[in-house]
């Protein structure tokens, strides 16, 4: 039997950190929950994002090329290094999105692939492949929920259990424009760049 000493000190133990889900780096990876606002920026293209943490510091910025034959985006660290590159495939154009490291559009830099296998949805069901499923037959990840309702969870393939929740309001729904503002929530130990990703590539989507 414990001593009182022995059960006290197992109650105080520290909970295991929940392993990382590294997509993107190990270093996108908190052991706490997270939460990030992603807001569409005033730029030529109209399509720059700024990603701010709970105490409104920007943390990472989204930008767009203009005139280029495919959409193609830049997310950036505060430093504005490049972390990942976004770009609309010449298939099923603006229904799917690959992804790849840094600022390079190479074949060996491919992390994933965002595909909206329906352009017509009631509800919204989004699949992503890892650059390791070539196969794409079932997805590693998927998006899922009401976008038009404000309200996505992306959950591992095999599973409902929610990683991250991306819900969405407009400035100016009322009037019928206005910018998108986004609220990426993520659990401990999941790479925050890679469903900040998400979050960019489902407002390129709609």
């Amino acid at each position: 039997m414990d001593t009182p000493a022995t059960s006290t000190a197992a109650a105080e133990a520290p909970a295991p950190a929940p392993a990382a889900t590294a997509v993107v780096s190990a270093r996108f990876c908190s052991p706490a929950a997270t939460a990030f606002a992603v807001a569409k920026t005033h730029s030529y293209a109209g399509r720059d994002f700024a990603v701010t943490d709970a105490a409104g510091a920007t943390v990472m910025k989204v930008e767009s090329k203009a005139f280029a034959f495919l959409k193609k985006s830049l997310l950036l660290d505060a430093a504005r290094r490049p972390v990942l590159t976004m770009q609309d495939s010449p298939v099923l154009g603006g229904a799917r999105w690959e992804v790849f490291r840094e600022d390079s559009t190479s074949r060996r830099n491919l992390l994933f692939t965002v595909v909206k296998p329906s352009p017509f949805q009631v509800r919204t069901k989004i699949y992503v492949f890892l650059a390791s499923n070539a196969g794409e037959e079932v997805p590693d990840f998927v998006i899922r929920g009401s976008y038009h309702d404000g309200a996505c969870t992306v959950s591992p393939g095999s599973s409902d259990a929610s990683i991250a929740q991306i819900t969405r309001r407009n400035t100016a729904q009322l009037l019928g424009f206005g910018r998108n503002v986004y609220t990426a929530r993520i659990n401990p130990g999941i790479d925050h760049a890679f469903i900040l990703a998400l979050t960019v590539i489902l407002d390129e989507m709609h």
